[in-house]
């Protein structure tokens, strides 16, 4: 997820940049057409502002999908830059084409039969600007434009390696793998734009570093530009920060109150044994080995107070009845530690894992002594099953996604596929950071981790059973694209908010750039 912030800001940065490289040129141009104003130049000049203003603009698109919530629908904001850029890029050919090095002024108007494809519109324009320049270069005697001309080029390959964005909803995985927003296509074009960009740049403050006035203007505004992008950056990172920090605190707090819910089952299991084990005809039907009686008795209460399990053991920990099956009788528990301590007169519950065919069963049991006259005559076991059930019911209730595991698997969960059918029961945690926290150190785990290929923020919590050892985990979560999304509304106003102030700051800029000067003079 972090990995999505920072190539976010890397796009706001690059874009930046590459605004920066455009307005330098503009400036170049306008500095020349201050002194002869002629109609080619002036062309040139808006062909260079729009472009400027257009990256500046594409600076402000969100394009990490886990910050979904945009201000403007439909991709307002994409499409007002693309249109800005290929009017950039067709003012700049027009101004090219009409400079007197070429007769015949054809390319503009092959061009604009073209605009039914507006994708392809701009690699072609990019590079009819850079094959102008080259021209200008090469035929004619403006060999100084050869940079410009190579830096048009690297443009137009950058607008071509943003074609396949296109076909970013796709169904093929393999392709939007190459086609997502920060996948390979993505990283490639953004290399080229800060390649182009930082030719032009160079290229233009050859010029625009020889005269003080300019000079200046420029060493403010770059100034300017900076402070801004380093302004912003630091404030959607600590945004991001404080946002994880703080939905990592509740989910902790979340995570204890699930706990509480886990000893009230506890409770609710050790009160249903409480009322075999209380019963005084329990107790005589124990004495008097009625079986009949105890597995009638075990059988309603099982079905009554929909448990698990049901089990009546004598004193030496063998079972005389069972309410779930009637005829499984004569084994004995007296290994089991829950029943051992059971016996010796303690009431008490456990959490206790066993195996089962897709992954083990998480249960809570409870063991309550039946006794007369302060002697242990026998132990009602009562175990109620930690499933999908019960943790619908904590999500239903908390909005959150919810699991537990036995051992290091998943147990049972809230957590299902992106068609919402599938449970991912019976898979492992590979994460070894929370298997050291919550296993190994017995304590509490919180971060960012992967579920399905999904991030969730989530805490771990150890499971203990009544020998104080840990058997499983209980975990919390959300995903981390519903918090995130909270948080691109934000971000992208701020992208929106300091664009808005690098325009402004262009005209104090100039104005004090000006006015230094004219002291000077």
């Amino acid at each position: 997820m972090w990995s999505q912030f920072i190539f976010q800001n890397l796009h706001f940065a690059i874009d930046l940049f590459a605004s920066l490289a455009f307005f330098s040129i503009f400036w170049l141009y306008y500095d020349a057409w201050v002194e002869r104003k002629t109609f080619k130049e002036g062309l040139k000049i808006l062909g260079f502002l729009f472009l400027s203003i257009s990256f500046l603009i594409h600076a402000t698109i969100i394009e990490s999908p886990a910050l979904t919530i945009t201000l403007f629908a439909g991709g307002l904001t994409d499409k007002i830059s693309m249109i800005l850029r290929n009017l950039g890029y067709l003012f700049l050919i027009v101004g090219l084409v009409t400079d007197p090095l070429i007769a015949k002024p054809k390319l503009a108007a092959v061009l604009l039969g073209n605009l039914a494809l507006p994708f392809l519109i701009s690699p072609i324009m990019a590079t009819a600007a850079a094959w102008l320049y080259l021209r200008r270069a090469t035929v004619g005697l403006e060999a100084h434009t050869k940079k410009v001309s190579l830096a048009f080029f690297i443009f137009a390959f950058y607008e071509l390696s943003t074609i396949p964005s296109l076909f970013v909803n796709t169904l093929n995985v393999d392709l939007f793998r190459l086609v997502n927003p920060f996948g390979p296509f993505w990283l490639f074009s953004h290399l080229l734009l800060l390649l182009g960009a930082a030719i032009l740049t160079q290229w233009a403050f050859s010029y625009l570093l020889k005269r003080i006035n300019t000079q200046l203007f420029i060493i403010f505004t770059t100034t300017t530009l900076s402070i801004f992008l380093l302004t912003t950056i630091s404030f959607t990172f600590l945004l991001l920060k404080n946002i994880s920090d703080e939905t990592l605190a509740r989910l902790s707090t979340d995570v204890s109150v699930l706990s509480f819910a886990l000893d009230s089952k506890k409770s609710e299991a050790q009160a249903s044994a409480a009322i075999l084990a209380q019963n005084p005809s329990i107790s005589e039907a124990l004495v008097a080995s009625d079986k009949k009686i105890l597995a009638d008795a075990a059988e309603n209460l099982l079905l009554t107070r929909k448990l698990s399990s049901v089990v009546i053991l004598n004193e030496t920990g063998q079972v005389l009845a069972r309410g779930e099956e009637r005829d499984r009788i004569g084994d004995s528990f007296s290994d089991n530690p829950l029943v051992k301590r059971g016996l010796i007169g303690e009431t008490l519950s456990s959490i206790v894992t066993q195996d089962a065919a897709l992954a083990p069963q998480v249960l809570v049991k409870s063991a309550v002594p039946i006794a007369s006259d302060g002697k242990v005559l026998g132990l009602v076991v009562v175990t109620l099953s930690l499933d999908n059930n019960f943790l619908d019911g904590i999500k239903k209730i908390t909005g959150l996604e919810v699991g537990i595991y036995g051992g290091e698997t998943l147990s049972a969960t809230t957590i299902s596929d992106l068609r919402g059918v599938t449970r991912p029961i019976g898979i492992k945690n590979t994460n070894q950071k929370v298997t050291e926290a919550v296993t190994i150190k017995e304590g509490d785990f919180s971060g960012l981790i992967t579920i399905l290929n999904t991030p969730y923020f989530a805490v771990y919590h150890p499971l203990k059973d009544v020998n104080n050892e840990v058997v499983g985990m209980l975990l919390a979560g959300r995903p981390a694209a519903s918090i995130y999304t909270a948080a691109g509304r934000s971000i992208e106003l701020t992208f929106l908010v300091t664009v808005g102030l690098i325009i402004f700051s262009v005209f104090p800029s100039f104005w004090v750039s000006r006015y230094i000067t004219n002291q000077l003079h």
